[in-house]
């Protein structure tokens, strides 16, 4: 079988120190001369990163092709170098910044693992930080991580671990993932996440490709407005895929895919200092996109939950700020059962839930043993006490403790809601319960109320709800 060849991408800008050892790294792997070609892209330097690159390919002329261009940010000159004739016609594409080196054996080993295993698309691998001089700081990059694999989207939205200088890509992907969009602001990130809607994605933990921190990395170690900066560029990469998700992603992929980009916002949040940041763009455009993909989630959900959670999601990441788009998105989650992903707020409850507020409880403890009573024969029901309100720990202890006072036997299903509860609980927790019986109306309406005097008629709801067929 035939060696496959490399194309080797290097986006160089103000690279003078390294690029000479990074291009000379490639240039030195233990694979076949003629079947690996460097392709630098100067992406307007105005140091000497162009004068060192001419200067090996006069040393090797047939391995290296270097493109002189307008500055255009490093994921534009990536672009750049994968449209290169050599990049074009190569099996197999490799990234490599201008301030990272190879050890010997790393393209082989990689070229080996995607020749023995056809249904990978990308292996990536880890990575030991050096300084400016080239000594070791961190001897594994990943150590005490789980790098992802396979081809789980939502695995790698949720954060970048799959770092760039260590990427090879098969070639016969390139249509799906290059040009690399103007506004991703990472190729890494960008290309893993892509490749996964394609294709596996492999970890090879060795060797180890050479980072280089030298403190002007354009993200490595960020803090302060730097950070702000780029957990921003986070979220608008992860938003450009949740925008474009559909249903052939399974139902608990695209909620994890959206949780991710909820963490990532709430970390954002927090850099900020503020919730009143704007962490993405929202054009005019963007909210008219959210209210209409809103509406025909909202239309198909009862026939055609997946369809309705794809459009739903789509809706709420063309426009994040729409809480009416959320309340949708959190509608449809909400009635995925007790296996979807994200807060279970009545995980292992009964099929049929009958709530009482803990206030209430509190104040007339007998209200429980009434409430015992009512669903005395009634397996399948659950007694939800909503203590949102309350210390986790303490409303256990007192509920607890009415329980045992009020003579509430084994057989009575009592479950404790604590919060806080974000939106998607909330939503989980309106849609699970048959009947509410309290003092006060709930906001929502998405559960029967009732005021405690009318509590016997909630036995003729969990009734009907009993012999409602299963959604």
């Amino acid at each position: 079988m035939s060696v496959p060849s490399v194309a080797v991408l290097i986006a160089a800008y103000e690279a003078e120190p390294f690029v000479g050892q990074a291009v000379r790294s490639a240039l030195a792997q233990d694979y076949p001369a003629d079947r690996l070609h460097v392709v630098v892209v100067d992406d307007g330097s105005t140091d000497g990163t162009a004068a060192v690159v001419e200067a090996l390919a006069a040393e090797a002329p047939a391995r290296i092709t270097l493109i002189r261009q307008e500055n255009r940010g490093s994921v534009g000159a990536v672009s750049r170098a994968a449209a290169a004739p050599a990049a074009l016609q190569a099996d197999l594409l490799a990234i490599l910044d201008a301030d990272d080196a190879w050890p010997a054996g790393k393209i082989a080993a990689q070229a080996q693992l995607l020749a023995e295993r056809p249904e990978v698309g990308l292996v990536y691998g880890d990575m030991a930080v050096i300084d400016a001089a080239g000594t070791v700081v961190q001897a594994s990059w990943l150590a005490g991580e789980t790098p992802p694999q396979g081809r789980s989207i939502s695995r790698f939205l949720a954060q970048n671990l799959v770092t760039g200088s260590s990427i090879v890509v098969r070639g016969a992907l390139r249509e799906h993932l290059f040009p690399i969009p103007g506004d991703m602001a990472w190729a890494d990130w960008w290309l893993a996440a892509r490749t996964a809607q394609h294709a596996e994605i492999a970890y090879a933990p060795l060797p180890r490709t050479l980072y280089r921190f030298h403190g002007t990395n354009m993200s490595l170690g960020a803090q302060g407005p730097a950070r702000l900066r780029e957990l921003r560029r986070g979220l608008a990469l992860q938003r450009w895929f949740l925008r474009r998700l559909g249903i052939e992603q399974p139902v608990e992929e695209l909620e994890r895919c959206w949780d991710a980009f909820a963490r990532l916002a709430t970390e954002a949040r927090e850099a900020a200092g503020t919730p009143f940041a704007a962490l993405v763009e929202v054009t005019a455009q963007d909210a008219d996109v959210a209210r209409g993909l809103t509406e025909e989630a909202r239309a198909v959900a009862d026939a055609d939950p997946h369809r309705a959670l794809a459009l739903a999601l789509n809706a709420a990441a063309a426009n994040p700020f729409d809480a009416d788009a959320r309340a949708a998105l959190n509608a449809v989650r909400a009635t995925l059962g007790p296996e979807a992903a994200g807060p279970q707020p009545l995980r292992g409850a009964r099929a049929v839930v009958l709530a009482l507020d803990a206030d209430d409880v509190v104040r007339d403890p007998a209200l429980l043993r009434a409430a015992a009573d009512l669903v005395d024969g009634l397996d399948d029901v659950t007694i939800a006490i909503d203590a949102q309100s309350f210390d986790p720990a303490e409303a256990a202890d007192r509920i607890s403790a009415l329980a045992a006072e009020q003579g509430i036997e084994d057989g009575v299903d009592l479950a404790l809601v604590t919060g806080p509860l974000d939106e998607l609980g909330a939503a989980r927790l309106t849609h699970g319960i048959a009947v509410r019986v309290s003092t006060r109306r709930p906001p929502d309406a998405g559960a029967p109320w009732l005021p405690l005097a009318d509590l016997p008629a909630a036995r003729d709801l969990l009734l009907s709800r009993r012999a409602a067929p299963p959604a």
